[in-house]
């Protein structure tokens, strides 16, 4: 099966979209845990972090199957148990029963989709450009969930949540037959690059976890930086939503460039404009302000994206180091807000900010020379 073909790039992508469903919903689902299930606060943001280390961890594990077991097999399995992990989830109300099947459906259902779409993607000709597409579909998901969830959540409790995940699960499952049953050959690269170590595709790896530290950092804090900027939480929140909708541009602009302009000046500007969001994102702020300074970031943030996750794929022929991008993403936003916690005080947010500057700034630095190296592969 041609993995160029729209069909099966556009099952890629939303299988992608499942793989998130954890990430995109976290919000969301932590006022489900306080407010329909009374949980206890400290329990709250425990379940979706559970569910988001079983993606990742899935990911890893995807490293041993992904050139063995047939893609469209293992995306069947995962939309079955992501269907059977959200409908069970829908009627229980015990904290440890509802993190096993939460971290169960991440790990086998929305990590195992996850890696399922990005093996598809790495091996298409226009990869930047369909991680740019990718990503896009990713965020529309997430201002859906921010615009529509709450309401379905204020009204039903939790399964206000997980039946509208597990129905669009079942939606997406007759594009299975778009997912190649037999698994594909490495990526199409040069004879000398198919033959060179997986060093490169490391050290692009590291790259996206270290700019994943950094988004993860701000993103953590970014309502908190809101609210004691002297917005009220529903406004943060508002203005992130209205944030994340405008960000869309940034994949989209990401999806048109592909590679005209090299990979290293969109990358290199991206950062830098996001390092400059990222300090303004302090003091008084009006609505506008914040809600214009976090597009900026997230703008940028998106059109950095499909470069970086590229840049994995493209130094990666055996597709092996590529599926495990979704752990990079995942254990950047996991270690940013820990390290910027560690330096946080009650009164100031500040320490987000730095980490996420340093981030960008070291991003750059590693991101240089793999770049170059695609620049002489295909020169």
């Amino acid at each position: 099966m041609d993995l160029d073909s729209r069909g099966t790039v556009a099952a890629a992508i939303l299988f992608g979209v499942i793989g998130v469903f954890a990430l995109m919903t976290q919000p969301v689902s932590a006022i489900a845990f306080l407010e329909a299930l009374n949980f206890e606060p400290s329990q709250a943001p425990l379940v979706p972090a559970i569910e988001i280390l079983g993606v990742a961890l899935s990911s890893l594990v995807a490293v041993a199957w992904v050139r063995k077991v047939s893609w469209r097999t293992a995306g069947a399995f995962a939309i079955a148990v992501v269907i059977a992990g959200n409908l069970l989830s829908a009627i229980q109300t015990d904290f440890t029963t509802l993190a096993i099947i939460r971290f169960a459906t991440g790990f086998f259902g929305q990590g195992t989709a996850f890696a399922v779409a990005i093996a598809i993607i790495s091996g298409t000709k226009d990869t930047e450009r369909n991680f740019a597409l990718l990503i896009a579909a990713q965020v529309a998901f997430g201002v859906l969930v921010m615009f529509t969830l709450p309401a379905a959540i204020e009204k039903w409790g939790y399964a206000g949540l997980m039946i509208p995940l597990a129905v669009l699960a079942l939606l997406i499952a007759p594009l299975l037959r778009f997912i190649p049953g037999t698994v594909a050959g490495p990526i199409a690269m040069s004879s000398e690059a198919a033959n060179s170590s997986i060093v490169p595709a490391l050290i692009a790896l590291l790259a996206m976890l270290v700019w994943c530290t950094g988004l993860g950092a701000v993103w953590g804090s970014i309502q908190l930086i809101g609210t004691a900027g002297g917005l009220t939480a529903v406004d943060a929140g508002y203005a992130l939503g209205i944030s994340s909708a405008v960000a869309i541009v940034g994949a989209l602009t990401a999806s048109a460039l592909g590679n005209k302009l090299g990979r290293i000046p969109p990358v290199m500007v991206a950062l830098a404009i996001q390092a400059g969001a990222i300090w303004l994102l302090k003091g008084e702020m009006t609505l506008f302000q914040f809600a214009a300074t976090a597009a900026i970031f997230q703008i940028f943030w998106n059109l950095t994206g499909p470069y970086m996750m590229g840049a994995v794929a493209m130094n990666d022929a055996s597709g092996r180091v590529s599926v495990t991008i979704p752990a990079a993403q995942t254990g950047g936003f996991f270690l940013g807000p820990t390290i910027a916690a560690v330096f946080m005080s009650e009164s100031s947010y500040i320490s987000a900010n730095y980490v996420g500057i340093v981030c960008c700034v070291l991003a750059a630095v590693i991101f240089v020379p793999v770049a170059l190296r695609l620049k002489k592969q295909t020169a």
